[in-house]
C-alpha cells in the first residue's frame, strides 16, 4: 500500500505539470492557467487553493463546477484526494467535457497500482460512452500500454495501430509516443512467392513428349525439333517416378521452382532494416511539450538547475522538452529509470543530432 501511495502520489505530481500542454485542447479559464503555473513553480499550496476558492464560490449546476472538479483532481497533492475528485467528474457529471479525459487519469492511476484489468474497465468506456472523443486515439494508446504490460502482445499491437490511426497529424508529441511504443510489435511478415518448391510426396512430372513429336510451343523456350531431341536423350531414367521425386533438386532451369528458392533471401535485409537507427539521430527522454516556446524554456532551465542535461527541442509548435542525447534506446532507458526515480515522468524519443 505505502509503495503504491508512492508511485501514484509521483505519478499524479507528474500529470499535473503536463496537464496544458499535452492532455487537452479545449480553452481553460485563466484561473485554472494560474493555478497550474503555481504548482508547477513548487507553490502548490496557493495553487489548490485557488481551486478550492472558485469551488466554493461556484454553485454545482454551473457549468464551471466540473471543471473546477476536474483541476483539483490535476493538481491534487495525492492520488487519494485525485482519484475521489476524478470519481465524482464521472458519476456526477457523464456529460461534461471533462468527463472523458477523467476517465483517462483513473485508468491511469489504476496502472501505477499495478490494476491493470482495472484500468482497462476505465479505458474501454472512453470509446463506449464517447465515440466522438477527442480522446479516442490517446485511450487507445493507453489500451496498448496496459496490454503491453499483460503481455497479450497482438491485442496491444491492434490497439497501438489504432491509436496511431486516429492520432491526429498534429499531436506530434502523441504519435511519437505511439510509434515508439510500436517498436515492441513484430515486424509485417514478407509475402512469399506461392510457387513452392516439390517436396518427397509431390506428384511427379508427367513424361516427356516422344522424340520424334515436333515442337511449336515458344512458350518453353525450345523452338526446334533438334533441341528437344538434345533434352529427351538425358533423362530416359527420369520417366520413373522413383528417379524424378529422388532428384528434385536437378530440375531443368525452365522450371519455375528455381526462381522461388531464392526469393526468401531479401526477408534478413527487411528485417534488419525495420529496427535500424536512422543516420543522424540520438535517442533522449522528452519529459514535457508545451505550444509556448517560454512555458519549454523555464522548465528545461529549472531542470539544468537540477543538474540535468535539458534543452528545447522544435522551432515550431510543440516545443520539447528534453533530456540528454544518447547513443543507444538501452541507454535512454536507463537514463528514463533514474528519471523517473526523482518523481518525474516521460518516455524515450529519438532525436536529431545537433
Amino acid at each position: 500500500m505505502f509503495r503504491w501511495r508512492i508511485l501514484a502520489g509521483a505519478f499524479a505530481s507528474c500529470t499535473a505539470t503536463m496537464a496544458v500542454a499535452q492532455t487537452t485542447t479545449r480553452p481553460t479559464d485563466p484561473v485554472f492557467v494560474r493555478a497550474q503555473a503555481l504548482v508547477s513553480d513548487g507553490n502548490g499550496v496557493a495553487g489548490r487553493a485557488l481551486i478550492d476558492s472558485v469551488l466554493a464560490a461556484t454553485q454545482p449546476s454551473a457549468r464551471l463546477y466540473p471543471e473546477a472538479l476536474f483541476w483539483r483532481a490535476t493538481l491534487a497533492s495525492n492520488a487519494a484526494d485525485a482519484e475521489s475528485d476524478y470519481k465524482h467528474l464521472v458519476v456526477d457529471y457523464p456529460l461534461a467535457p471533462q468527463a472523458e479525459d477523467a476517465l483517462l487519469r483513473l485508468a491511469q492511476l489504476e496502472l501505477a497500482r499495478g490494476d491493470r484489468d482495472g484500468a482497462l474497465t476505465h479505458l474501454q468506456r472512453i470509446p463506449r460512452d464517447y465515440p466522438r472523443s477527442k480522446s479516442l486515439a490517446r485511450a487507445s494508446y493507453w489500451t496498448a500500454r496496459v496490454l503491453f504490460e499483460k503481455n497479450d502482445i497482438p491485442n496491444a499491437c491492434a490497439a497501438n495501430a489504432n491509436a496511431l490511426s486516429r492520432a491526429a497529424a498534429d499531436e506530434i508529441e502523441l504519435r511519437n509516443q505511439i510509434q515508439y511504443q510500436g517498436q515492441r510489435c513484430p515486424p509485417p511478415a514478407v509475402s512469399v512467392a506461392s510457387i513452392k518448391p516439390p517436396t518427397a510426396d509431390a506428384t511427379p512430372p508427367a513424361p516427356a513428349a516422344p522424340a520424334t513429336a515436333p515442337s511449336t510451343s515458344t512458350e518453353t523456350g525450345v523452338s526446334a525439333a533438334k533441341d528437344v531431341k538434345a533434352v529427351d536423350t538425358v533423362p530416359a531414367k527420369a520417366v520413373s517416378p522413383v528417379k524424378t521425386v529422388s532428384s528434385a533438386k536437378t530440375v531443368s532451369p525452365a522450371s519455375p521452382v528455381v526462381k522461388t528458392e531464392a526469393t526468401p533471401a531479401p526477408a534478413a535485409t527487411v528485417s534488419k532494416t525495420a529496427t535500424a537507427t536512422p543516420s543522424g539521430s540520438t535517442y533522449s527522454v522528452q519529459v514535457a511539450a508545451y505550444n509556448h516556446k517560454p512555458d519549454a524554456s523555464k522548465l528545461a532551465s529549472s531542470l539544468v538547475k537540477r543538474g540535468y542535461a535539458a534543452r528545447v527541442d522544435g522551432d515550431t509548435v510543440p516545443f520539447r522538452v528534453r533530456i540528454g542525447r544518447y547513443s543507444s534506446a538501452g541507454e535512454a532507458e536507463k537514463a528514463l529509470v533514474k528519471i523517473r526515480a526523482k518523481h518525474m515522468s516521460g518516455f524515450v524519443v529519438r532525436a536529431p543530432e545537433r
